[in-house]
């Protein structure tokens, strides 16, 4: 498979992922371009909610409760719209916000070296379109997409009966899931190939579009800083192409690539200046929504939503007490306003206590001294990525700029915040302290250090512009006297900055060289492959000329058997490591190698249609014993045929039990 043949389907995720939300967007009033940037995160707030929605109604998953969704409440929009209170006059889109004739062009070429700069390093990090992540977590997501498509079910309030036994499901954040099942669906692509597509789409234009609408909110119709948050969305090893390395992460990384945009709408629904002519409807609703989506994509994308969206709320009271107390007005309003701040945090507060994983799953210890997590925030080379001095660079000026003028200074209190917690999970005491204030992210230094660029591109992003700003002044103040007056607009103020820009591009390129050489490792399918090998891929693949498709194959997830189910579509006795077990399934775990001579194993492989066994040896992916004996058949086992095998992969038929 070339990635010249998946073009199709990337233009297709494309469309999955922007035409509901642009549908939702226009319905609000809105009809500048640069709410585009907004339309994935309303897409996966309508994907996640009809998924959840859609069983109660007695709905398959496919796209159309979606659209169906998509079109209620965009009538609903129009609807509300129409009350008189909330009125809002459709305007032209450059009259919808401060427009400059170099902005399109600037921030297209901006969003296009940033874009392509992205997927070329997720081009180069996943190899094959259809290559998969060989890590320990890829075993449940890729499961569960097959999981989805095989119940037609992708609701978050029932995705873990996959792996839950008897037991009945818990929440699990969906909404990744089921937008690759949904690509699937429309376009018949195999699940691996799917699944690299819908995350490089995401990385380059979600994740791309949402720092430039930041750096809009923070400091309006500025084209060189626009453009230049395009480029550096590329430029930072810790996002995105972190989280689809380690872990893999897939909600996760979904999560944050809509935070940009998300704290974006934040800023808006507190009375943003840079944002004109925007109604009521689309003010207080866009935040409302995007959290929505960003919390179903996964929880604690929410709570990194709530710590950087604090400053936000400070600094919106701060202003209103200021402008309050200039005019001469009575402080009554003030009071409220900061009673209603100190109830929100308190919110805040109780949120922080309940949604997080259980403290046994937050098991992860610091990594380094805090020296060092600091010098990893100074430099942008978090978990031990090299030092992108010019990227480094750049968010210095940035954040000296944002504390200058007091309509951006909060977003300096955003960057201290996931610096502060930064330092705290990766170089403070384990400990209550440090459970209570990252126990929201597991205690994962890995997934903090994703939060960095958050609120690092925008920072370089706004240091980019105002050095471009003071190069072009210093060049037409010596140059224009040479330039005609026709000529001088376009080679000043167009040609400069895109030079700059594609400098940047250039200069941020070789400290993510590391980056995107870790992640290949870990898409690469070799013999000593962690997870599935190049021979156990082979046996796999073969399973369509072995296996009928009602049947079930036993299988040890820990040595990446399980992975039959995502990629061949056979059903299989665990879908991922962490599996609850029937007591059916513990026994074949245990015993099915002796199903010739125990009538008990037998009686359980029948009550599961469990014909086949795969036997991947004992290699598992972290390198440990989970035990399964049972799965492990010596040849000449009585009662098992081999169908199958490549290197030390085979395939068994249980005759044992016919």
């Amino acid at each position: 498979m070339s990635w010249f043949s998946i073009l199709p389907t990337a233009i297709a995720c494309l469309l999955l992922l922007f035409v509901p939300g642009t549908l939702l967007i226009l319905a609000m009033g809105l009809r500048n371009p640069a709410f585009l940037a907004v339309a994935p995160i309303l897409t996966v707030s309508v994907v996640s909610v009809s998924a959840i929605v859609a069983p109660y109604l007695g709905v398959g998953w496919s796209i159309l409760p979606v659209a169906a969704a998509t079109f209620l409440l965009a009538v609903a929009l129009v609807v509300v719209r129409r009350i008189p209170a909330l009125h809002q006059p459709v305007l032209p889109w450059r009259a919808a916000l401060t427009w400059t004739n170099r902005m399109p062009l600037l921030a297209g070429v901006g969003f296009g070296i940033g874009a392509l700069s992205i997927a070329i390093q997720l081009r180069t990090a996943f190899g094959r379109p259809d290559n998969i992540s060989q890590t320990f977590d890829n075993v449940f997501h890729l499961n569960a997409v097959r999981y989805v498509l095989d119940t037609g079910n992708a609701s978050s309030m029932t995705l873990t009966a996959m792996t839950n036994g008897d037991n009945p499901p818990y929440f699990y954040p969906a909404a990744w899931h089921g937008l690759a099942s949904l690509l699937i669906q429309l376009t018949g692509a195999p699940l691996p190939a799917a699944v690299n597509v819908l995350n490089l789409c995401i990385a380059a234009g979600v994740w791309t579009l949402g720092c430039m609408f930041l750096v809009w909110t923070l400091v309006g119709s500025n084209p060189y800083a626009v453009g230049a948050a395009g480029v550096l969305a590329a430029g930072f090893g810790s996002f995105p192409i972190l989280l689809l390395d380690f872990g893999v992460l897939y909600p996760n990384f979904l999560s944050v690539s809509m935070l940009p945009a998300a704290l974006a709408c934040v800023s808006l629904f507190f009375g943003n200046r840079q944002l004109r002519n925007v109604g009521p409807v689309a003010r207080y609703l866009l935040a409302p929504i995007a959290a929505l989506g960003v919390a179903i994509a996964h929880p604690n994308g929410v709570m990194s939503l709530f710590a950087l969206s604090i400053p936000i709320l400070i600094a919106a009271w701060v202003c209103l007490a200021v402008e309050r107390r200039r005019t001469g007005r009575s402080v009554k309003l003030t009071l409220v306003a900061g009673l209603g701040l100190l109830a929100t945090l308190g919110v805040m507060a109780v949120l922080w206590k309940i949604i997080r994983p259980p403290a046994v799953a937050a098991f992860w210890l610091p990594v380094q001294t805090q020296g060092q997590a600091l010098g990893e925030i100074l430099t942008n080379s978090a978990m031990q990525r090299p030092v992108a001095w010019a990227v480094s660079a750049l968010v210095v000026i940035g954040l000296v700029n944002v504390i200058r003028r007091p309509a951006t200074a909060w977003f300096a209190g955003s960057f201290v915040v996931i610096a502060a917690l930064f330092v705290v999970v990766s170089a403070g005491p384990a400990g209550r302290l440090r459970d209570l204030l990252t126990g929201v992210w597991y205690n994962d230094s890995y997934r903090l250090a994703a939060l960095l660029p958050v609120v690092g591109v925008p920072l370089a992003a706004l240091g980019a512009g105002w050095l471009v700003q003071i190069l072009q002044e210093r060049l037409i103040s010596r140059l224009g006297h040479r330039v005609s007056p026709m000529g001088r607009p376009a080679v000043l103020h167009s040609v400069g900055p895109i030079i700059l820009f594609v400098v940047v591009g250039i200069l941020q390129a070789p400290p993510m060289v590391t980056a995107v050489l870790s992640a290949q490792a870990n898409y690469s399918t070799t013999p000593d492959s962690p997870l599935v090998s190049s021979d156990e891929m082979a046996i796999i693949q073969e399973l369509d000329d072995f296996v009928p498709s009602d049947a079930t194959v036993a299988v040890n997830p820990w040595t990446g058997g399980a992975m039959a189910f995502a990629i061949a579509d056979r059903n299989t006795t665990s879908k991922h490591t962490l599996t609850t077990y029937t007591k059916a399934i513990e026994l074949l775990n245990d015993k099915f190698r002796e199903a010739a001579t125990d009538p008990a194993v037998c009686s359980a492989a029948r009550a599961g249609n469990v014909r086949y066994v795969l036997d991947f040896g004992t290699r598992e992916v972290h390198g440990g014993n989970h035990g399964f004996q049972g799965l492990q058949i010596p040849d000449a086992t009585p009662g098992f045929k081999l169908l199958a095998q490549h290197g030390e992969a085979k395939l068994f038929q249980v005759t044992a039990c016919q």
